[in-house]
């Protein structure tokens, strides 16, 4: 009350224009405060903003991703498919097909990759944003992608070509048909639920989808 007295006569003591520029000057801070708290707020918005799209660009290309991987392991393919393949000097006939053959997963890859260069790069943006521990789903795709090409030059070199050319026991037959079964599994798609590269692929997804959700819920 007392302190109320004191400034009530302080203010009568002044004149009108003394009076309107402390008002002035208790606006002009008003002003600011609130010109501070919009722009921290328009950054917090913007900074969100910019988590939530790069979130939202790399879901997308995973899901792109998938879809790439399913056309590359198609079993599917025309006689001119691998043609591109540069051929050794020496290659037999049935050679140059069967490496035909295989180096189908590459062609398809070259052809439109983009998808996959797009995820390499934006892996390290992700990482730069979110941090290193959220770098697995994208080491997962790239495992995925260097077993397919792996399987392709295991399955030309090692198992196609030695099929029904070499003698083997009861006992070597049945171990180089259950390897060749395991790497034609990586090399083509079956279209089923049990295929294991789809399997590997749609966790790598669901392990980016979790991540993306705890990221755009914070």
């Amino acid at each position: 009350m007392i302190i109320s007295n004191i400034y009530l006569s302080f203010i009568m003591c002044l004149n009108t224009s003394e009076v309107f520029n402390i008002l002035q000057n208790i606006s002009i801070v008003i002003a600011s405060i609130v010109a501070i708290y919009g722009i921290n707020s328009w950054r917090r918005e913007a900074k969100w903003k910019r988590k939530f799209e790069l979130a939202e660009e790399t879901l997308s290309l995973f899901y792109e991703v998938r879809d790439r991987l399913d056309y590359i392991r198609n079993p599917f393919s025309n006689p001119e498919e691998g043609k591109t393949r540069k051929r050794n000097e020496n290659e037999s006939a049935e050679d140059a097909k069967i490496f035909d053959m295989a180096y189908v997963v590459y062609e398809r890859y070259e052809y439109d990759k983009s998808s996959f260069l797009k995820l390499k790069t934006i892996k390290y943006r992700f990482v730069a944003v979110f941090g290193i521990k959220y770098i697995e789903p994208f080491n997962d795709v790239n495992k995925i992608v260097n077993s397919i090409f792996s399987a392709a030059q295991i399955l030309a070199r090692n198992y196609w070509r030695n099929q029904g050319t070499i003698p083997m026991t009861k006992e070597q037959s049945k171990i180089h048909l259950e390897a060749l079964k395991k790497y034609e599994s990586i090399f083509w798609s079956d279209f089923s639920d049990k295929d294991e590269i789809k399997i590997q692929m749609n966790e790598a997804i669901e392990k980016m989808e979790k991540i993306c959700s705890k990221i755009l819920k914070k």
